[in-house]
């Protein structure tokens, strides 16, 4: 079977289509996923569908969803639901896991994509970074559990694989950088800003992006832009790291050093 989780959850077996169709079941294998080959405790999947109030029929009705789970992954792959219940949907204690191998599931992929890319920069190898950070975030669909309705366990782990998302797509634009392939890493960058208005690093990796472009003007609106927004919503300037880029910009003759170091050379 195939388990997906960046984007809205999925399930298949050999191409077929067998997420769970009905809320609730589908609520209670969204959390099983997320946390996919660790215990997820009775009390934290009730809080999850139900809220700190779950009704008295609540266990018994948690127990139909896990049977259900198991019915419909031993249909599909032909085994037994006792089958299920040993190897793949377990009871654990006061709980369930569900067993998955790496190759099984997209998540252990992506991450071992944004590792192996995180090597090739500090090898150097930009150009090989960008590759490999492209494929990792082509795997992504959308929206974690946009398909789900999430209580509180989901919306922590939806923040958690968002994170992700975002520090991979950082570390593409400064790859893209250091490959010098400035055009690229300014179309990422603008995306990032539009998506995260009070997020520095993308604002200073847009700035370094559209410097080494050629467009000095450009990176230094986005920098006005930046600390007025700051200041009127939060009350506070940037960063002195974000302040340092921008003043080594603003000069003449500028710091080239400075800015080799910051990814911004023209």
């Amino acid at each position: 079977m195939e388990f997906r989780l960046l984007g809205p959850i999925d399930v298949s077996e050999q191409g077929r289509d067998i997420t769970p169709t009905a809320p609730k079941q589908r609520q209670v294998l969204a959390l099983l996923l997320a946390r996919a080959n660790r215990r997820v405790s009775v009390p934290t999947l009730l809080n999850e569908v139900w809220g700190h109030e779950p009704p008295r029929t609540a266990t018994t009705a948690l127990q139909t969803y896990i049977g259900s789970l198991r019915k419909t992954f031993a249909t599909a792959t032909g085994t037994t639901a006792r089958h299920i219940a040993e190897h793949r949907l377990v009871t654990d204690g006061n709980g369930y896991a569900l067993k998955l191998a790496d190759t099984e599931w997209d998540r252990p992929r992506f991450e071992q994509l944004v590792l192996q890319a995180r090597g090739l920069m500090e090898e150097r190898e930009a150009q090989r970074a960008t590759e490999v950070l492209g494929e990792a975030l082509a795997m992504w669909r959308g929206t974690p559990f946009c398909n789900v309705k999430a209580g509180s366990q989901l919306t922590a782990q939806s923040r958690v694989l968002n994170e992700a998302h975002l520090a991979a797509c950082e570390v593409r634009v400064d790859a893209l950088l250091s490959a010098g392939r400035f055009q690229e890493a300014v179309g990422d960058a603008v995306a990032l800003v539009e998506e995260h208005p009070y997020h520095e690093n993308v604002h200073a990796q847009l700035m370094r992006a559209l410097y080494a472009s050629g467009r000095r003007a450009a990176a230094l609106e986005v920098y006005q832009s930046l600390r007025r927004r700051m200041s009127d919503d939060l009350g506070i300037t940037p960063s002195p790291t974000t302040r340092s880029l921008h003043h080594a910009m603003l000069q003449d003759r500028p710091d080239q050093r400075y800015l080799s170091a910051a990814g911004a050379v023209r």
